[in-house]
């Protein structure tokens, strides 16, 4: 079976490789015209938007913290500017929390991520994995063993700071789905290692946690210290619509960089574990380009469900009366509005995805919207 496995992702692979080489010469496409609906257009959606105003400070400091700790990676100043993007109103202490915790995530996402991970020696893959096992295991009290590794003295560092200034409930359940993370992405995550090839919605349900979204999520209560009440949610019957928002927010930035990635991870890396591999190796009568297309509607659809869900919370919390918890969760829709913003914004400034050469016009080095940003 996985020899089968193996076999086909192959074939698959080497398919869309080939494919994109040729739609390299011809085609570019606008990932914005391709995600935007009538009902939201990213580009005027993102206006308002701003990064952190102290984002050179942070940097700096950013910086020291991965250079104390051996996790500065030549490329940290292109995705260090990640949490500076997605909470540029928090306050200076906690995004330092919170860009500590990006470093330590892409740190290992580049020695040991789902799309490297396969790529390793098998001691490196052993050295990884009981990294990844102490790291994913971490309890509350956040003791670690007599031998760890630089990044898992980093990561106690990082994870102490949050605990001490979020309330405990919030603080188990960020620690649940950020150790969940840890876990199942630090490993090889393509079909031939999973033993079967996964349907495009068990994609997706992987990717949500593979990307880390989750917590990035959660953060936005923590990034300005205004945590939700849940068990108001559920009285005035807003929680059930509050979870699926925050699923909508998550998956949108993770199946987005599905598409920003896909030449980095799949083209460069090999790696059948993306949106556009799930759907051709599900679907291999299709094109490379019906493969996109059908990529896009999905991601689009995911924004069409958050413009829906948006005005839904709009209209109960008009019917409710004026209180500490309404006022808290106005300014935690505002904090998925940037999440959102922040996810299509970040991914066209970095320089992660960019390529001299690119399918994509936002990811091309010349682009005229990464020079605008």
């Amino acid at each position: 079976m996985k020899r089968n496995v193996q076999n086909a992702t192959r074939v698959t692979l080497e398919r869309v490789q080939q494919s994109y080489a040729e739609l390299l010469k011809s085609t570019t496409f606008s990932l914005h015209d391709l995600f935007s609906h009538e009902g939201l257009q990213l580009n005027a959606y993102c206006k308002t938007f701003h990064p952190h105003p102290q984002s050179d400070e942070l940097k700096k400091i950013a910086q020291v913290f991965g250079e104390q700790y051996d996790i500065w990676l030549e490329n940290a100043k292109y995705y260090i500017t990640c949490a500076l993007f997605l909470y540029p109103t928090a306050h200076f202490s906690r995004i330092l929390s919170m860009t500590k915790n990006l470093a330590i995530g892409y740190y290992l996402n580049d020695t040991m991520g789902r799309e490297i991970f396969g790529n390793l020696t098998p001691y490196q893959q052993q050295q990884a994995k009981n990294i990844i096992r102490r790291m994913s295991t971490i309890g509350e009290n956040l003791e670690l063993p007599m031998k760890v590794q630089p990044v898992e003295l980093a990561n106690a560092e990082m994870l102490t700071e949050i605990r001490k200034n979020s309330p405990k409930a919030w603080f188990s359940e960020f620690l649940k789905f950020y150790s969940y993370y840890i876990g199942i992405t630090h490993k090889d995550c393509n079909a031939a290692a999973l033993g079967h090839i996964p349907t495009v919605n068990e994609y997706i349900d992987m990717r949500y946690h593979t990307s880390g979204m989750p917590h990035i999520v959660l953060l936005i209560e923590y990034s300005d210290g205004q945590f939700l009440d849940w068990n108001w949610l559920k009285r005035v019957k807003l929680s059930q619509t509050m979870e699926r928002l925050h699923w909508v927010t998550a998956i949108f930035g993770s199946l987005t960089n599905d598409l920003f990635s896909f030449e980095k991870e799949v083209i460069d890396e090999g790696s059948d574990s993306n949106l556009l591999m799930a759907i051709a190796l599900n679907e291999p009568e299709l094109t490379l380009q019906e493969i996109i297309l059908k990529a896009a509607e999905i991601v689009r659809g995911v924004l069409i469900e958050y413009v829906a869900l948006v005005e839904e919370v709009r209209q109960q919390c008009n019917e409710l009366p004026q209180s500490k918890m309404l006022d808290t969760l106005y300014v935690h829709m505002a904090g998925l509005e940037r999440c959102i913003q922040a996810s299509w914004m970040w991914q066209v400034y970095t320089q992660r995805y960019k390529h001299a050469a690119s399918i994509w016009a936002e990811t091309q080095l010349a682009s005229l919207a990464a020079r605008s940003v």
